[in-house]
């Protein structure tokens, strides 16, 4: 058949495809969709923003396989008192002295402050945000439990909330009698964190210069009765979480939090807040702790620290903040957040007191939101809306209020059975959902046309220092709560907007809850997403670009610039072992007389010199074979390498000293070929991380693996199948090649290929006569190979030409019907144009595995279309 008739008939098939795709089958538009309603995925999706701003070691190798450990040195805080750069502690040098033994026992001269959470999309550990978002993940669990375990979620929670509240143990310095010390609620500073846009895993003091973590501090000499208290109701929570399944640790958290509620009882005032995250006052964390302390103790006194009056009436609780005395009720106009958390002391407290004040601030409160007629028809003091009905409390930030809210309204319907409050905070979280003017979801990943461009370093992946570069964000942060409309219902999706799209652990902390609440009462037929979360489609992370200077190169010399790339982002992380070779070719100096002693090197700029943590060292000429060839190579080993680095460099030939003229022609180079003035990718100059190459290869191509094989097998011996199998069209994610099964059929003997692909069957026993080796793997059609004699090792195929599968036999409800055909388009047409994470997405369907349902995966059944697994060659 000639090419351009192949091509014809392709495009035949490629066009009726479209065609049927297009016209026959209604696909759900990827701009303007209808929105989808599942409590079940948004309550799934909330807990993943948490694994994304976890902070300390532990992380790698976690939920997202693009985070990792980060900030590592705050393990080792130095404990000193702070300098003028902001290093060490704001503890004074007396007060260090003489409790050295309790805040360092080991005698190390540091404190181990590490774990935690990063703050929002920057990296500080702030204080009350985090402690409200601890608190508050622990509420929503606590009061809606049975939903996390219905969708597979507890394990996840429990994570959640072991990693926040084993940071507040850690952070807590006890003498001997168990007495609170000290308890540290801030590390890192707002104004140095915030001049670096970058991902949190290459932020160190090595790397960034002045980049210091200090650390804060509630003592006896400077009080933060705020801060200690927000972490007390955390752990008293934690315990009423853990108490069942892990008593030992409930205790130590139980204990741990009333000692921190004693400590800000004795010590008030107001902790240090950098100016970012500024308490008014600490009567309503008091007030959260004691109310959880109650609950979990049973002890009243608690709660007397609330609503304590004097003879008069006048309180002299907690409450006299807010209301004067017992003649006075108040009416509520805020929210449950991370600077006043009355909205819960006071959900929490009517079922308690049961008193008819406490429940109308809980429930007027509600009323005010939802805009539910007051159980007072004169009251019309509502909450605004925006036009299309959003309850609007302010606008930075106008989606976590409203989610604060809803969970509020969650836990009065659990009280009360009362189902006004719960039907408005469904419909608010349908507006959030993508039932709103902008027809777009407000939490990341939930739909393919929601916010995608949060303004958080980690995800957003830049390697220049810029929230403008790249574009788009690297990764998905799967479930964050942008920070939402403003009052006339608009939104800009953004990176660089902190209004529209900030995110935070105390955005996402009710909105968790809410979730929970809702699939609680309106999820039924809900369900999360299966194997979540997808694997990303991984760029190339490893690299060389190189280039020439034409008008620089004759012959006597040639200028070469060589750009190496560190880009991973899986994590993200330094190499100290890179270097990088150039090779070329000297037959033409030795075949005029000349010798390598005619020829030399010299180094015009080396970046990581200029601008990094110092040179690379630059090795002699050396040479690679008996035919002329030569390379120099560059090596960062000890270097913290990261992004790319540029070297440039000169080959330098000396004149005959016969006919002084150059003999130099870098025609012949290996690592010269395909270059010009502009940066290309280029294989031929190798890049190593060690002494293994990750990228290119050298004059003689990758070195192969030898295989030693008997030369008479014995009937007695085993033997071995080994080979390559790769599918048969292009692709970025390595992991494709793994997963085939590779089989003696009858022999119940079998094998997985790995990522290369590669696969070797062992003790495979002697047999002379023929065997079919069968080969499968999901939506592949399946291969036989067949007359095989195992008399011998067999090597069935090499890695340069491997066995190639057939993909496009779809998985249909568990079935795969050997044959490529329209059925299989149907299944690619059901969720044509959806992403991982859409409910519509079905990753059988997604051939290549990119995330992605496309035309690409029409193209790749169209190149076997009505093919069966007869048809192999």
């Amino acid at each position: 058949m000639s090419k351009n008739v192949f091509f014809k008939r392709s495009l035949i098939v490629l066009l009726s495809f479209s065609f049927f795709i297009s016209t026959v089958i209604s696909f759900p538009a990827t701009v303007n969709a209808e929105p989808e309603y599942n409590f079940a995925k948004a309550l799934q999706l909330s807990l993943y923003f948490y694994d994304a701003n976890k902070c300390g070691p532990g992380i790698t190798g976690g939920r997202l396989e693009w985070r990792g450990d980060c900030h590592v040195e705050d393990k080792e805080l130095p404990l000193i008192p702070l300098t003028e750069g902001f290093r060490g502690t704001n503890l004074s040098q007396s007060f260090i002295d003489k409790y050295r033994s309790v805040l360092d026992p080991d005698g190390n001269g540091s404190l181990d402050l590490s774990g935690g959470m990063h703050d929002a999309g920057d990296h500080v550990k702030f204080g009350l945000p985090q402690s409200y978002a601890a608190s508050t993940v622990g509420w929503g669990y606590y009061e809606f439990r049975d939903a996390y375990i219905k969708i597979g979620e507890k394990e996840h929670v429990e994570d959640i909330l072991r990693w926040f509240n084993d940071y507040f143990l850690r952070s807590t310095f006890r003498d001997k009698d168990g007495n609170v010390i000290a308890f540290c609620y801030v590390v890192g500073e707002g104004d140095i964190d915030h001049d670096w846009w970058n991902p949190p895993e290459l932020q160190n003091s090595k790397m960034i210069k002045d980049f210091e973590r200090p650390a804060y501090f509630a003592t006896a000499e400077k009080p933060a009765s705020d801060q200690c208290a927000g972490a007390a109701a955390s752990l008293a929570i934690n315990y009423l979480n853990f108490k069942d399944e892990d008593p030992e640790y409930a205790k130590k958290c139980l204990d741990t939090a009333i000692a921190l509620y004693d400590f800000a009882r004795k010590y008030r005032g107001l902790g240090y807040s950098d100016e970012y995250y500024m308490s008014s006052y600490d009567y309503d964390e008091m007030s959260w702790a004691a109310v959880w302390l109650n609950i979990a103790t049973g002890e009243k006194e608690y709660i007397d620290h609330i609503v304590a009056t004097d003879a008069s009436g006048k309180y002299t609780g907690y409450m006299q903040r807010i209301i004067v005395d017992t003649g006075n009720d108040w009416q509520n106009i805020w929210v449950h957040c991370w600077d006043t958390v009355w909205g819960g002391v006071f959900a929490k407290l009517a079922p308690i007191t049961n008193t008819e004040r406490d429940w109308y601030i809980f429930r007027w409160n509600l009323e005010y939101w939802s805009g539910v007629a007051h159980e007072d028809p004169k009251d019309t003091n509502f909450l605004s809306k925006t036009p299309a009905g959003f309850s609007m409390l302010n606008p930075y930030g106008s989606a976590r209020y409203n989610t604060a809210a809803q969970l509020c309204a969650m836990v009065y319907r659990k009280c009360k059975g009362n189902t006004a409050f719960t039907d408005w905070a469904k419909n608010q979280m349908e507006y959030i959902m993508g039932n709103n003017p902008m027809k777009r979801a407000y939490i990341v990943g939930y739909a393919p046309d929601g916010a995608s461009h949060p303004h958080h370093r980690a995800s957003h992946g830049s390697k220049t220092l810029n929230m403008d570069n790249p574009k788009d964000q690297v990764h998905t942060l799967w479930g964050a709560l942008v920070g939402g409309p403003d009052a006339e219902d608009f939104h800009k999706d953004i990176t660089s907007d902190f209004i529209y799209n900030e995110v935070a652990v105390d955005y996402n902390a009710a909105f968790v809850g809410a979730c929970a609440g809702l699939y609680t009462y309106y999820g039924e037929g809900h369900e999360p997403v299966p194997n979540f979360p997808p694997k990303e489609t991984k760029p190339l992370e490893f690299f060389v670009e190189a280039k020439v200077s034409t008008s620089q190169e004759n012959n006597e010399r040639s200028q070469i610039t060589l750009r190496i790339h560190n880009e991973s982002a899986y994590p993200p992380h330094y190499e100290t072992r890179m270097k990088v070779r150039y090779y070329f070719n000297i037959s033409e100096i030795l075949d005029a007389g000349q010798t390598i002693n005619d020829v030399h090197m010299e180094v015009y700029y080396d970046e990581n010199e200029k601008c990094y943590d110092g040179k690379a060292k630059y090795s002699e000429i050396m040479k690679y074979d008996d035919k002329g060839t030569y390379y120099v190579e560059f090596d960062w080993e000890g270097k913290q390498i990261y992004a790319a680095r540029e070297i440039q460099f000169a080959l330098i030939a000396d004149q005959d000293k016969t006919t002084y003229k150059g003999n130099w022609n870098a025609k012949n180079d290996y690592s010269r070929e395909g270059l010009g003035d502009e940066y290309v990718i280029t294989k031929k100059c190798p890049l190593y991380i060690g002494n293994e190459i990750v990228f290119g290869e050298g004059p003689e191509g990758p070195i192969p693996t030898v295989t030693t094989i008997p030369a008479t097998p014995t009937p007695d011996s085993n033997n071995f199948i080994e080979g390559y199998i790769k599918p048969d069209f292009t692709y970025t994610d390595t992991s494709i090649n793994s997963g085939f099964k590779v089989e003696i059929e009858g022999s119940g003997k079998s094998v997985l290929t790995d990522s290369k692909g590669y696969f070797k069957l062992t003790d495979v026993k002697f047999s002379s006569s023929s065997q079919t080796i069968k080969i499968s793997k999901e939506n592949y059609l399946y291969r036989e190979i067949k007359n095989i004699v195992i008399n011998k090792n067999v090597q069935l195929s090499t890695a340069q030409s491997p066995i190639m599968m057939w993909a496009g036999d779809i998985v249909k409800n568990g079935v795969q019907d050997n044959s490529i055909n329209m059925k299989d388009v149907l299944e690619i047409a059901k969720s044509f144009n959806s992403i991982s994470g859409n409910a519509l997405y079905n990753i059988n369907a997604d051939l290549n595995l990119d995330g992605a349902i496309n035309m690409s995966d029409v193209i790749i059944v169209s190149k076997h279309f009505s093919k069966t697994s007869a048809d192999y060659m």
